[in-house]
């Protein structure tokens, strides 16, 4: 209940005008309980919508790091000139035999940091290969051929600190050679450390056969 502010007549609550003198009893109050109601009623869904917005912002950020992260690393990789004279493939290569099963190579021969080819010649046919040991001081051996470009048969060369797909120039550290494949990366080939020499089952090399 509340008065009358002419009168001091008790008025209901929900009453307009006073029942004695017809005084209006309900003033901006009303009008500013309605407003706050209105209010009320736009706060929630405005809390719903920031969350929902924010949640789209992320996902679409996200989408956008996830691509950005993606071509990084290929933009990262310099591209060299081609070279495509089949010719020249075996020119430097050292013919390996097998020896009971394992092909032995003197890690002096590749400790230099450069690309050292071999062939081993098997059913017909030269498996060519090469290892090198990497700044890091590890040593990586991968086939003279890709995945992507293996049809042209043209392996690789070394420029520099980059190991160089003749077919394509693309240019791959050797850290990387046997850490990443697929693509135009090298193909690599396991191998084995005994005292001074570096050991590859002739099995592994020969099942590479079919890249050349």
């Amino acid at each position: 209940m509340k008065k009358c502010i002419k009168c001091g007549v008790e008025t209901d609550d929900t009453s307009v005008y006073c029942k004695a003198c017809r005084v209006a009893v309900r003033t901006d109050s009303s009008r500013e309980g309605k407003k706050d109601r209105v209010m009320g009623r736009e706060k929630t869904w405005i809390k719903p919508t920031a969350i929902a917005a924010g949640i789209a912002f992320i996902a679409v950020a996200g989408w956008f790091l996830k691509d950005l992260a993606a071509a990084k690393p290929a933009g990262m990789r310099p591209n060299f000139a081609t070279q495509r004279d089949q010719s020249e493939r075996h020119v430097n290569a050292v013919a390996v035999n097998d020896e009971g099963g394992v092909v032995r190579i003197p890690l002096a021969s590749v400790e230099d940091g450069n690309a050292h080819f071999f062939t081993l010649t098997s059913g017909g046919k030269k498996i060519s290969f090469f290892a090198m040991r990497a700044p890091d001081g590890s040593i990586h051996t991968a086939f003279d051929a890709c995945v992507s470009c293996n049809h042209a048969k043209l392996g690789y060369r070394q420029e520099g600190d980059f190991v160089v797909c003749n077919n394509c120039g693309m240019g791959f550290k050797p850290t990387d050679i046997g850490r990443e494949t697929g693509g135009c990366n090298p193909i690599p080939v396991n191998k084995s450390l005994d005292g001074q020499m570096l050991v590859l089952k002739t099995k592994d090399l020969e099942a590479g056969a079919q890249y050349f």
